[in-house]
């Protein structure tokens, strides 16, 4: 499974060590992760330490905690499909802001020319 987007708890973070589960390609001890985006949000897992910039990622290598209850993954789901939404109707508006103010821009122009 591909590593979901991820943030660092204090209380839950660094290089497992209690076993030898490591990553299938690179063979190092998984990084301890928590889930933070979409139905997976607060759940944790053990990763590939090896950054996506830097090569492949091997992703989610075990996961600590057992899947969510099906409500609550609907819940957080659907709870992020706005969160999405919000964003992407903030980009339209600042589109459709910017696209105005350079309208009124070229009036702007157009009249101080016309002006001159």
């Amino acid at each position: 499974m591909d590593t979901p987007d991820n943030v660092v708890d204090p209380s839950f973070y660094g290089s497992f060590t209690e076993s030898e589960p490591t990553c299938m390609m690179h063979h190092q001890r998984p990084k301890k992760m928590v889930a933070f985006e979409g139905a997976l949000t607060g759940r944790r897992f053990l990763g590939c330490p090896m950054q996506q910039d830097e090569c492949v990622n091997c992703g989610v290598v075990e996961w600590v905690d057992g899947p969510c209850p099906e409500i609550l993954q609907r819940c957080l789901a659907r709870i992020w499909d706005m969160y999405h939404d919000q964003n992407f109707g903030r980009v339209k508006d600042k589109q459709a802001h910017d696209k105005e103010v350079g309208k009124l821009k070229k009036e702007i122009d157009f009249l101080s020319n016309n002006y001159n």
